[in-house]
């Protein structure tokens, strides 16, 4: 079968079409690469920030990884806000991370809906989102849960059997941090 000058065109046209896409691909992958490097930079650089006690300065770097999607960076951010008694945004900085299935993040969520604090007080709520993270292997839910099923709390009535459970979890969680 003879191809036409026209079709020959078209099949020339279309092969030069996809090898001139070809370089944007592999170019938009290592700018991928290289946004979540410095998304891994300014996360550290906050870090730093905050360890030498530089508030302002750990936020704002905080504050850039957690805009360009790190939920480290979201959690951090969280808690700063939290402690300034940023509640409206420290939610908004939790919720981001939690949405990404980070258990900090999850944590400090249920903690703001058990205080009611940048959202309205919701027991319920707060038990669920502190499970979730417990069940992830999240320490310091496990021991809100203990303390809930042991006494009586988060809107829940003292429970033997449950307050065992999670005890077992924490003990489970802390012999295998050795």
């Amino acid at each position: 079968m003879k191809m036409t000058s026209i079709r020959r065109f078209a099949c020339l046209a279309s092969l030069l079409m996809t090898i001139s896409l070809v370089p944007p691909v592999l170019a938009q992958g290592d700018q991928v690469a290289e946004e979540q490097q410095e998304e891994v930079d300014d996360f550290q650089t906050g870090l730093d920030a905050f360890n030498r006690g530089d508030l302002p300065g750990a936020m704002t770097s905080f504050r850039v990884a957690a805009e360009a999607g790190s939920d480290e960076a979201q959690v951090w951010l969280g808690y700063i806000l939290d402690q300034s008694e940023e509640n409206e945004e420290s939610v908004r900085w939790y919720r981001a991370a939690a949405d990404q299935g980070n258990i900090d993040g999850i944590a400090g969520l249920a903690e703001m809906y058990a205080k009611g604090e940048g959202v309205d007080k919701d027991l319920d709520q707060a038990r669920a989102l502190f499970e979730k993270a417990a069940e992830a292997g999240h320490a310091g839910s496990i021991r809100v849960l203990v303390a809930a099923y042991e006494k009586g709390g988060l809107g829940i009535e003292a429970d033997a059997t449950q307050m065992a459970y999670w005890k077992s979890r924490e003990a489970a969680l802390t012999s295998s941090d050795n």
